[in-house]
């Protein structure tokens, strides 16, 4: 597969141990090298367990009496719980016919959170293209390329669009403290509706003073406290008939969808379809959406906005929506913050005559954008590649590859992401894959 990696992927290539003391710098790296071992070991251990148990399933030897299943005997004999054991059985399944997935695996290369990833979307005939997506990704952007690839199919299904109304609803259950919960599932684009509405009243989500990695304790989340009081405001007006009084930035909060002209007119069947935050949609679901929408048109080169159509006279909105088309995430390496809540970063700044354009601006989220301003890294761009670096000159990552040398022993770091888990440039990276996949039938005929 030949991966544009200087376009897809940024790199972080080594620890920086600039926080942690001198006496216990090498005891810090003396654990991180135990810890690679540690881990691949732990990996290949659970390929075994995971090959075995599928032969063993298929010889019948886990049933007795009382045994319903090789899940319920692992759960016995073994102590891994009902759903993990489901799961080792599928994995074992799956790899009768990858046996290159199925090698680095065995191998120490592949955790079993990343094969469980693979094997639900990998073929024979994606075996090794899936291999170098597994090896190359994080466990965290993989799980995000597989769903979106288990999406993709989803939306290829004949009747797709009638499927999803099918399994739209809304239910309460009565927990044990004696509140109510509420669960919908909506069609993506029904439920971005639904957000638009409640930020409507909310306003949008603080940037966060983290890279967003920690879930935070449901007890402790005021901002979902906000939402569910947004909902029973937006509940208590309607019943009131007032309310439109509700909206107090009705402007700043819309459905946005980004779709390519061809498949917005049926001309395309291949080409960008998604909500703002990246959920595909289906052709059809798009062309019903435009029938009663604003358009903003994006003029593009080499797949990057070079300019928005304008919507209302205003260059900082056109600008911010480019950048976020264009970056998707906070640049500095490994970071995941969305867009959406980051801020826009001048690489030359405005008070030295910088200019606020699309070329001299990306997107940090709150936590960089402030430790640069500290001091903290620097950053320069050459040529299209942004590098971040300490004030000595120390790289701490950049949109290139850096190339792991692959070794077959349990070397630190036998199961490190080969992509390093700085930026990818998910769409891109989906276009690519799409096009080593079977093509099938255009989705939706041409509009009415």
């Amino acid at each position: 597969m030949g991966l544009d990696s200087e376009l897809l992927f940024g790199t972080i290539t080594s620890v920086d141990y600039a926080g942690v003391s001198p006496a216990n710098q090498a005891r810090a790296r003396e654990l991180e090298d135990r810890l690679g071992q540690l881990s691949a070991q732990a990996h290949a251990s659970m390929a075994g367990v995971a090959i075995a148990g599928a032969e063993f399933d298929e010889l019948g030897g886990w049933y007795d009496g009382g045994i319903r299943s090789f899940p319920h005997w692992l759960a016995i004999n073994m102590g891994f719980d009902p759903h993990t054991g489901k799961e080792l059985l599928r994995v074992g399944q799956a790899l009768k016919s990858l046996p290159l997935i199925a090698a680095a695996f065995a191998s120490g290369q592949l955790s079993f959170d990343k094969v469980r990833q693979i094997t639900s979307v990998a073929t024979a005939d994606t075996d090794g293209l899936m291999l170098e997506i597994g090896r190359g990704a994080s466990g965290s952007q993989l799980e995000r390329i597989c769903r979106s690839l288990r999406r993709i199919k989803e939306l290829e299904s004949p009747g797709h669009d009638q499927k999803e109304l099918a399994k739209r609803g809304l239910w309460t259950h009565l927990d044990d403290d004696g509140m109510i919960r509420l669960v919908a599932k909506l069609p993506a684009e029904d439920a971005a509706v639904v957000v638009a509405a409640l930020e409507s009243i909310t306003g949008s989500r603080p940037v966060p003073d983290s890279s967003g990695d920690e879930v935070p304790d449901p007890a402790e989340d005021r901002w979902a406290a906000r939402r569910a009081d947004a909902l029973v405001a937006m509940s208590e007006h309607v019943i009131c008939g007032a309310a439109g009084g509700l909206v107090v930035a009705g402007e700043a909060h819309q459905v946005v969808v980004h779709v390519d002209v061809g498949v917005l007119t049926g001309e395309a069947r291949d080409g960008l379809c998604q909500l703002e935050n990246g959920a595909p949609l289906s052709a059809a679901a798009a062309r019903r959406i435009g029938c009663d929408a604003e358009i903003i048109p994006v003029l593009e080169r080499d797949g990057l906005p070079i300019d928005v159509g304008r919507k209302h006279r205003s260059a900082p909105q056109r600008l911010r929506r480019a950048l976020e088309i264009r970056d998707r995430f906070c640049q500095f390496p490994g970071c995941g913050v969305p867009a959406r809540q980051t801020h826009a970063h001048h690489l030359d700044h405005w008070a030295a005559g910088g200019a606020t354009t699309l070329d001299n601006m990306i997107l940090l989220c709150g936590f960089h954008h402030r430790g640069y301003h500290d001091g903290g890294y620097r950053i320069t761009r050459m040529a299209g590649c942004v590098t971040f670096e300490t004030d000595d000159g120390h790289v701490i990552g950049q949109r290139l590859l850096a190339p792991v040398e692959q070794q077959m022993t349990f070397p630190p770091g036998t199961a490190r992401a080969e992509w390093g888990g700085g930026r990818i440039d998910h769409d891109h990276l989906m276009f690519g894959l799409t096009q080593y996949l079977p093509t099938p039938e255009a989705r939706a005929g041409p509009p009415n």
